[in-house]
């Protein structure tokens, strides 16, 4: 099922996604069960050309489940199961954007137009360098500087926490226990294993 965006609510320059990740979800209280539902997703894109990448922050109407929907199809709201553009995060240590992961703490102030906040990740880079001749010698030279970064969305910064990796491309976390473990695969074969102390980002 290809979800579409909804009529002038997607991201400017055009959307090329090449990863993605889910928010953590939020606690619903029972009088917010009968309203839409919106998942908040995290989308590493190159609007523009394959040396920009951004982080677009976009949101997945999805209506509650309810007798009606299931038993007539009827969609309880005019959004559902459309996509809208929120909004786009860049850094300059954002240089060759590949995986990325939501995590659960520092997340944004909640909007004042819709209440819902943006959340903190991590993000791969597969090349130290935005430029084109850097990223040839990076690869032919066999240099491994691909790195990991972490965006702080309430404080709106971004630092690296991890340096030397051959090409990362695919991210995960886990948060069980009261270390963070973020794993990262590359392209030589590799997993590699970050452990930061939970709600501490570096």
């Amino acid at each position: 099922m290809k979800l579409p965006f909804q009529e002038d609510a997607s991201p400017t320059g055009g959307f090329h996604p090449v990863s993605i990740s889910i928010s953590p979800l939020e606690k619903k209280s029972p009088e917010l069960e009968a309203r839409e539902q919106i998942i908040r997703l995290l989308v590493v894109s190159y609007p523009h050309n394959i040396h920009h990448g951004v982080v677009e922050v976009i949101d997945y109407h999805h209506p509650p489940t309810s007798f009606l929907t299931n038993l007539f199809g009827i969609r309880q709201s005019e959004r559902g199961g459309e996509l809208s553009y929120v909004a786009t995060i860049e850094s300059d240590l954002f240089t060759s954007p590949a995986g990325i992961v939501a995590v659960t703490d520092h997340a944004s102030l909640p909007s004042e137009f819709d209440g819902h906040s943006i959340p903190s990740f991590y993000l791969t880079n597969t090349y130290r360098s935005k430029s084109a001749l850097a990223r040839r010698l990076e690869k032919g030279l066999g240099v491994p500087r691909g790195d990991l970064v972490f965006y702080h969305a309430r404080e709106q910064t971004t630092v690296r926490v991890g340096f030397g990796l051959d090409r990362p491309g695919a991210i995960a976390s886990d948060d069980s226990g009261s270390m963070r473990r973020i794993c990262v695969s590359t392209q030589d074969g590799q997993v590699h294993l970050f452990q930061f102390p939970l709600h501490e980002p570096v």
